[in-house]
């Protein structure tokens, strides 16, 4: 991940203070994992029947690590305590999703975002 790339987030809803610019830790931040909706059944001959469901948006998880600052823990922290959705922008696109957790430890802030749709189509 390039050093100089930015991630957007923002409460979905009005919130004063609600919105801020990351810039993420490369070494400890994946949000470039997918995984295809595909189950694998054994059947009673010895093969097996792969079920493909393709790909969503709504299977994701991001992970961000920031340098910790006060004033970005505490935006980042309002944001998690005081709404429900939130919008999450990368190079990708720009996606709906609710924060699951977020920790601050060792100069370093964690964040897992569980993603539900993209927005842009």
């Amino acid at each position: 991940m390039n050093n100089n790339y930015l991630i957007g987030l923002a409460s979905s809803t009005y919130l004063l203070n609600g919105a801020v610019l990351m810039k993420p830790l490369p070494a400890n931040t994946d949000i470039r994992s997918a995984e295809r909706r595909v189950s694998r059944v054994k059947t009673l001959d010895g093969g097996c029947v792969i079920t493909d469901g393709g790909i969503s948006a709504g299977d994701r998880t991001l992970n961000i690590a920031l340098q910790s600052s006060k004033t970005l823990w505490d935006v980042i922290n309002g944001i998690f305590k005081n709404t429900s959705w939130v919008t999450v922008s990368t190079d990708e696109s720009c996606y709906l999703a609710k924060i699951s957790n977020i920790s601050e430890a060792d100069g370093k802030i964690t964040i897992n975002i569980l993603i539900k749709q993209d927005l842009i189509l």
